[in-house]
């Protein structure tokens, strides 16, 4: 494979540098540097569903590249089974435990919010009020029902409550937060749809506290509900993380509707549901067991 992409870039790639990263929910990882000290990303989708979100992720990242203060992806080979590209640079501000799904920070997220939480901030408004008519694969998601992201939650729920032992507690949580139209949005926005550390790079200067570098993976984007961004944020890293966020999401000019922070939570909570899930699809059963565990009142 590394021949074949090095011949389609017109790239020399070294495959004795290859290293595999299989860490990923939907995608395998091959990291490999070229003659010229250039480390490559490439990509390949684990199931035909992940193969099929590609061209809408190669649009959104299109429509947002000259919009984002970060630095994100730019595929230079696009095919239904591949991507490329030059990796960015830094390294993630967390990683998580494939087991535990717990994350381990390399950074405090808190320690200086000018410097990570705030330009992710303005990363999110700059996601969420991109424009779709500019891109024919974006623009034939607009005007989505706002309440097609409730109802396919709601489904989600329906079938784990068929298939899975959920907490009944947690069910009739769940079943008020879908109930309560002030916490639902009337308008959907694009989404990044996976914002956790892991998925954020930092570089670390000579001097001075390690600087966002980058927005990575965007497998998930959507137009959806803007509360998703910051769902994996608060599990990751609380509510401390989460009401930073939110504040600084607000100053630099996103809407910060009445109920959104609630919003979150209760996306939060239901995130065990939606993972529990994915163990069942993907033939994980430590993730369904993991999650059945946090359900647990």
């Amino acid at each position: 494979m590394v021949a074949w992409v090095s011949r389609r870039l017109g790239v020399a790639l070294e495959p004795a540098t290859a290293r595999v990263d299989d860490s990923g929910w939907d995608f395998r990882v091959l990291h490999v540097r070229g003659v010229d000290g250039t480390w490559w990303i490439l990509r390949r989708p684990r199931r035909a569903e992940a193969s099929a979100r590609l061209a809408f992720e190669g649009a959104v990242l299109t429509a947002v590249r000259d919009r984002i203060p970060v630095p994100v992806p730019y595929w230079r080979l696009h095919t239904p089974g591949l991507v490329a590209y030059p990796r960015l640079s830094g390294a993630p501000a967390g990683t998580e435990d494939p087991q535990t799904l717990v994350y381990d920070w390399s950074v405090d997220p808190l320690a200086h919010p000018a410097h990570y939480l705030e330009p992710l901030a303005r990363a999110l408004v700059a996601v969420h009020t991109t424009p779709l008519e500019g891109s024919p694969v974006l623009a034939a998601r607009a005007g989505a029902d706002p309440g097609s992201v409730r109802a396919r939650i709601a489904d989600r729920l329906d079938r784990a409550r068929a298939e899975l032992p959920l907490p009944a507690a947690g069910v009739r949580r769940w079943r008020a937060w879908l109930d309560d139209e002030r916490l639902w949005p009337d308008r959907l926005t694009l989404v990044h749809g996976d914002v956790h550390p892991g998925h954020t790079l930092v570089v670390r200067p000579p001097s001075g506290p390690p600087v966002l570098s980058g927005l990575l993976d965007w497998a998930n984007a959507d137009v959806g509900d803007p509360a998703a961004d910051f769902v994996d944020m608060l599990y990751a890293g609380g509510t401390p993380v989460l009401d930073r966020l939110l504040a600084a999401y607000r100053a630099a000019g996103g809407e910060v509707r009445p109920g959104l922070r609630a919003h979150v939570l209760a996306r939060a909570s239901f995130l065990w549901v939606h993972v529990a899930l994915r163990g069942l699809d993907t033939g994980r059963p430590a993730w369904t067991g993991t999650a059945l565990r946090r359900m647990a009142p």
